[in-house]
């Protein structure tokens, strides 16, 4: 403990969280705009892959993508939507529970016309495998042929790729692109946890998707994020900025929204309802909107569902109930 604190007083070391971190919306993007991750050649297709399949179905680290076979993904047709989806059918496993499947259902990678669309990837990553590489057995990812000729469409060996390779997929991305912080293999599946817990999807689907069996779990994945300590900020220094700053420093919501469309609705509202109850009180005036001053309005909406009653009626109603009597 002495050591550990003379090293932080020093230089720093020795106290420095060890935990990887997720990947922001930012630098996702940043890892596609550079040329890390693509199609153009076969190390980023690789990559690609490998961060669409991980994203989409949660995987472990390495090792569901050391142990993925080409059988485990298939490409079939959803028959309600007709689109083209990717569905993992293979085994999940963990540290603690080998050869058992801890998954609740098959997840599916959904083909879209965004640009970054996992089928897209798939199947040019499969246009570029050797033909005899397709059996449902065989390895999903392979090792690159460095030594095929320039204008070959086959970009991968016969081998398997290593552990070891596979490791450092995220690692050596994120140091080429300059992401700071601990970046590695397992920022993707925080990054999947995050992402879902950020979009309110039940923590219960999560674990679902991910395979953990104690939902607890997942509060090791949700760290507040670059938006939520800018939001956070803001909050505490109460500052006029707040709103404006609102919508680029925290991510948007679906409850967000919803929220946002029903003040407006109801602001609507409001204005309509005292614009209609007001007509008659204040003939050829237009309330437009009131703010700023205190007022109290006392309107009586007794004969609004009889509006085309005359004054007159109305007068001769108490009179005549006298005299009837």
């Amino acid at each position: 403990m002495a050591k550990k604190k003379q090293l932080v007083e020093e230089s720093a070391k020795g106290n420095r969280p060890q935990a990887a971190r997720e990947i922001t919306e930012e630098e996702e993007d940043l890892l596609f705009t550079s040329g890390e991750f693509g199609a153009h050649n076969a190390e980023t297709l690789q990559g690609t892959v490998w961060w669409l399949l991980s994203m989409q179905f949660g995987f472990q680290a390495r090792d569901e993508s050391r142990k993925l076979k080409w059988g485990d993904i298939s490409l079939i047709t959803d028959a309600t939507t007709k689109n083209e989806v990717l569905l993992w059918t293979g085994e999940r496993g963990s540290k603690t529970r080998h050869g058992e499947s801890a998954i609740a259902f098959n997840p599916t990678a959904q083909a879209n016309r965004n640009e970054r669309c996992p089928v897209k990837y798939y199947k040019s990553f499969k246009s570029h495998r050797p033909e005899e590489m397709l059996k449902p057995d065989s390895p999903f990812f392979f090792a690159i042929n460095h030594q095929r000729k320039p204008r070959s469409q086959i970009w991968h060996s016969k081998a398997p790729l290593g552990k070891n390779a596979i490791g450092k997929f995220m690692a050596e991305a994120a140091k080429r692109t300059g992401l700071p912080g601990n970046v590695t293999n397992h920022s993707v599946r925080k990054t999947c946890v995050s992402r879902l817990m950020d979009a309110e999807v039940p923590v219960n689907y999560v674990a679902q998707l991910s395979g953990h069996k104690n939902l607890k779990s997942l509060d090791s994945y949700k760290v507040a994020s670059i938006y939520h300590q800018r939001h956070m900020s803001l909050v505490l220094s109460r500052s006029t900025n707040e709103a404006s700053h609102g919508s680029s420093s925290t991510p948007p919501t679906s409850s967000m929204v919803g929220t946002t469309q029903v003040n407006k609705i109801s602001s609507s509202m409001v204005t309509k309802s005292a614009t209609d109850l007001t007509s008659g009180l204040f003939s050829g005036a237009s309330i437009q909107r009131i703010e700023g001053c205190p007022f109290t309005f006392n309107i009586s909406n007794k004969h609004c569902d009889a509006p085309d009653h005359k004054v007159k009626k109305r007068m001769m109603i108490i009179s005549d109930d006298f005299d009837s009597e």
